[in-house]
């Protein structure tokens, strides 16, 4: 007996180059399963590898402007030619693109990750010109036959309100292989000071100004010793950049000695400033998925979220959340935490629990079980 042909599947992570926020640690996560992955009914072909990607630092942090248009041109060249010509010499039954958008043609299905409806929802954080072309290349590609799946249900209804597509949306939750963090006891905490932790960087929509206003609230309700560390970089572009703004909150509220703008950190660096935060501070106003409410939980972090439909879903009973986006609303929740020790213990326990939900595996298994899916049809 003959064995079974495994399909082949070319995973396209060009946009890796540039990438820096949720769709990298997404792409960089499914790239785990994918070495991971022993079964006998798929043949992965990862483009471009790597280890280019790794040796490529054009792209990286702030860039100038030539350098986007460059990376547009590029970006729009790969995926309307190399993609499909690649698709050809491969003899793919696949093309995955975790970073939204498709060729418009390839050969066997494509299949589209949208994280969420940012494109249609903050048009002003785009440039004019390039999210027309973008959404039109998006839109052109999906009527076409692209299969789209997202990272939530909650992104799964935000984005099928803009959306048009043949074959309904289809929700797989990322996961993430974190294993719980235990506290070194001959480590020395990063601060000599108890402090909230929030890690990621400054855009707009982490609404990280109104956290600064309630961090000033709760200091007038609590006079302590407490600190702000925000860990991150300023935003990949000028208009969702929001570096400014903070600083001057920072000012206005004279939290310059209170406030920790920490820059980029190594990954232990980082895990230094989890294990020992108060909790975890996550007040963003627009997100598909919510991967750093996961990362908190494994190092048993309280997580205090705002009111907003992913990161609720992700979060489950294992988060806090305050009333609305109001700064006062949320500086209510930081000072619940700090002062009520069994909702920590509480949380924390919840969150272990959580983190079950959300593993590699499961999702390569829900990826893998789609594919079959849509190429069985």
């Amino acid at each position: 007996m003959k064995n079974k042909k495994k399909k082949v599947v070319l995973v396209d992570i060009f946009f890796q180059h540039l990438a820096q926020t949720g769709i990298k640690t997404y792409t960089d996560n499914l790239l785990i399963q994918i070495e991971k992955y022993q079964g006998d009914s798929f043949t992965f072909i990862v483009f471009p590898s790597k280890e280019s990607i790794k040796r490529s630092k054009m792209f990286k942090g702030k860039t100038a402007r030539w350098k986007n248009l460059w990376f547009q041109l590029r970006y729009f060249f790969h995926k309307l030619l190399v993609l499909p010509v690649l698709s050809i010499w491969y003899k793919t039954d696949i093309v995955f693109s975790p970073d939204i958008l498709s060729p418009i043609w390839t050969r066997g299905k494509r299949v589209s990750v949208i994280h969420d409806a940012f494109f249609w929802e903050t048009p002003e954080h785009y440039n004019k010109l390039w999210r027309k072309l973008y959404l039109f290349l998006l839109q052109t590609s999906v009527r076409l036959g692209t299969n789209v799946i997202t990272v939530s249900h909650y992104a799964k209804t935000t984005v099928s309100k803009y959306l048009v597509s043949a074959s309904p949306l289809t929700a797989i939750p990322t996961g993430l292989d974190l294993k719980i963090k235990n506290l070194d006891e001959l480590e020395q905490p990063p601060l000599h000071t108890p402090y909230f932790l929030h890690v990621g960087v400054m855009e707009k929509r982490k609404n990280l100004k109104m956290l600064i206003e309630a961090f000033a609230v709760f200091l007038e309700r609590q006079p302590s010793d407490y600190s702000l560390v925000l860990v991150g970089q300023r935003g990949p572009r000028e208009a969702l950049d929001d570096h400014d703004g903070i600083l001057s909150m920072v000012k206005k509220y004279q939290l310059e000695d209170k406030v920790i703008f920490t820059g980029y950190l190594s990954k232990e660096q980082l895990s230094r400033y989890y294990k020992y935060a108060e909790a975890y501070v996550f007040p963003s106003i627009n997100e598909g998925f919510g991967l750093p409410v996961l990362e908190a939980f494994s190092f048993g972090l309280p997580v205090l979220i705002g009111p907003q439909g992913a990161l609720q879903e992700v979060g489950g009973d294992a988060v806090l959340v305050s009333k609305s986006f109001e700064a006062r609303d949320f500086a209510s929740i930081m000072f619940k935490i700090i002062e009520d020790s069994q909702l920590r213990e509480s949380l924390k326990q919840l969150g272990y629990e959580r983190l079950s939900l959300f593993t590699g595996q499961k999702f390569l298994l829900s990826l893998t079980d789609y594919f079959n899916h849509i190429t069985n049809e």
